[in-house]
């Protein structure tokens, strides 16, 4: 009689664990998504600030703040990058402000698009070829997250 009891204690502590280690194992990649690791983030800033000097030098200048050497001949005026977050109460909005760079969706308040549709020439690079709508759809998600990431670092 010992022997199926401690075989049935057995049995159900290694249920536990099992499940325990299932649960740990599903939840893991939820908490590592959350957060973006320092060199990840780092590696992400780059990159957005290498796509900042290829699209957005010409308009809104070396330093962000709307004095490129196309600004001039433009009939608006160049919005000075340096302060999306001063100008939104102190918040940068990092949604908004992607939404602002992909172009292909009205931002409510923000009147006219001028600039262009950075989210259409995105996905269509010529540098980075997609054989599939989705890969473009994602180059182009990722290269504005890039982008946004570089921006909210340039804040003042």
């Amino acid at each position: 009689m010992t022997g199926n009891i401690t075989t049935s204690r057995s049995t159900d502590f290694a249920r536990r664990i099992g499940l325990l280690a299932i649960v740990t194992l599903l939840a893991l990649p939820a908490f590592g998504s959350a957060q973006q690791s320092e060199p990840d983030k780092a590696f992400q800033i780059s990159k957005g600030r290498v796509t900042y000097r290829v699209y957005c030098i010409n308009c809104h200048g070396a330093k962000a703040k709307g004095d490129g050497n196309l600004a001039e001949l433009l009939t608006v005026k160049v919005t000075d990058l340096t302060q999306l977050k001063q100008e939104n109460n102190g918040k940068f909005s990092a949604d908004d402000v992607a939404k602002a760079i992909d172009g292909r969706e009205q931002i409510r308040g923000h009147g006219m698009k001028e600039m262009p549709v950075w989210g259409d020439v995105f996905k269509t690079s010529v540098a980075e070829p997609s054989a599939d709508e989705a890969g473009g759809e994602e180059r182009a998600r990722s290269k504005i997250r890039e982008l946004v990431a570089y921006l909210e670092t340039i804040q003042e």
